[in-house]
C-alpha cells in the first residue's frame, strides 16, 4: 500500500510539472510570474486542505516551524529556479533540482536515521542519477556563471525532503496531520510570496494574470500538488528515506515522459527512452 501511495504521488507530480510548464509558456518564466504562482498556488492551498481537514485547526508550534522553513526553501528554490528558467537552462536546472531531492534526503537517512544501505540500492541510485542526466542530454548546456544557482536548488530541494520525512517520523514533539501540515505549507508560501510580491511593487505595477487560462491552472495545480506532496508525507511516515525519495525521483522522470507526450506532444528521442529505462530499472531495485 505504502509504494502505490508513493507511485501515485509521482504521478501526480509529474502531472503538476505539466501544469507548471503550460503556466510558464502563458506568463513567462520571470521573477514576478513566479512569485504570483507561488502566493497564488499558497493561498488556495491552504484553503483546500483546510476544507479537507474538515474545518477543523489543528496547531502544533514545531510543525509550524518546519513548515515555515520548509516553505522558505521552496519559495527560495522556486525563483532562483525561474531565473535559470529565463536564461532557457531548463536541463542544468532540472538535474539539479531532482538531484538534489533524491540524493541528500537519502544520504540524511543513511547517516543519521541509520537506515539500511544495500549495494541493491546504492546501484539503483547511481542508475537513476544517470537517468537524470541522460533525459537532458540532447538540449543540455551549461552556463558556469549560474553555477551558485544550482548548487543553491540542489541544497534547498534536498533540505525539503529532509524537513518532510523529520516530520512525520518525529515522535518527541506533538506534530499535526498530514493535510493540516500541508495546509501550514500554503499559508507559509503565501506569506513568503507576498511579502517579496510587495517589495517586488516598487519595480513593476503589473500583478494581473496575461490570460485566463492561467486562473485555470492556478486551483489544478494546487490540488494536484497537495495531493502529491500529501502522498509523499505519508509515505515518510512507514518507508526509509533510502527508499521513498528515489522511488518519487525515478518515478516522475518516467510519468513526466509520458506526460509530455500526451498534453504537449512531444516526442521520444533516444536519450529520453534510455532515461525512461533506466529510470524504470533503477526504480525497481527500491521495490
Amino acid at each position: 500500500m505504502d509504494y502505490t501511495i508513493v507511485i501515485m504521488a509521482a504521478l501526480l507530480l509529474s502531472f503538476d510539472f505539466a501544469l507548471q510548464k503550460k503556466y510558464q509558456a502563458v506568463e513567462g518564466a520571470d521573477l514576478l510570474s513566479g512569485l504570483k504562482f507561488n502566493a497564488i498556488i499558497g493561498l488556495i492551498t491552504a484553503i483546500i486542505f483546510f476544507a479537507f481537514s474538515g474545518f477543523k485547526i489543528e496547531f502544533s508550534v514545531f510543525s509550524a516551524t518546519l513548515a515555515f522553513f520548509m516553505s522558505l526553501c521552496c519559495t527560495a528554490y522556486t525563483i532562483l529556479g525561474f531565473r535559470i528558467l529565463k536564461a532557457g537552462n531548463m536541463a542544468v536546472y532540472s538535474i539539479f533540482l531532482m538531484s538534489g531531492g533524491m540524493l541528500l534526503p537519502y544520504l540524511f537517512g543513511v547517516f543519521f536515521l541509520e537506515e539500511k544501505l544495500t549495494y541493491i540500492r546504492i546501484l539503483g541510485l547511481i542508475i537513476i542519477l544517470l537517468a537524470i542526466i541522460f533525459s537532458n542530454k540532447s538540449k543540455y548546456s551549461f552556463n558556469k556563471s549560474q553555477l551558485l544557482l544550482c548548487i543553491a536548488i540542489f541544497i534547498l530541494n534536498g533540505i525539503v525532503s529532509i524537513i518532510s520525512k523529520c516530520h512525520q517520523i518525529n515522535t518527541t514533539n506533538s506534530t499535526v496531520n498530514c493535510m493540516t501540515f500541508v495546509m501550514y505549507s500554503g499559508i507559509w508560501k503565501f506569506i513568503l510570496s507576498s511579502v517579496v510580491l510587495l517589495i517586488c511593487k516598487k519595480e513593476s505595477s503589473d500583478f494581473s494574470f496575461s490570460s485566463k487560462l492561467s486562473i485555470l491552472i492556478l486551483p489544478c495545480s494546487a490540488v494536484v500538488s497537495g495531493v502529491s506532496y500529501m502522498f509523499q508525507l505519508i509515505g515518510a511516515t512507514n518507508l526509509p528515506a533510502t527508499v521513498l525519495y528515489p522511488l518519487v525521483t525515478g518515478g516522475s522522470i518516467i510519468f513526466s515522459a509520458f506526460s509530455g507526450r500526451i498534453f504537449f506532444k512531444e516526442k521520444f528521442s533516444f536519450w529520453q527512452i534510455l532515461s525512461i529505462l533506466l529510470c524504470f530499472a533503477g526504480t525497481l531495485l527500491f521495490l
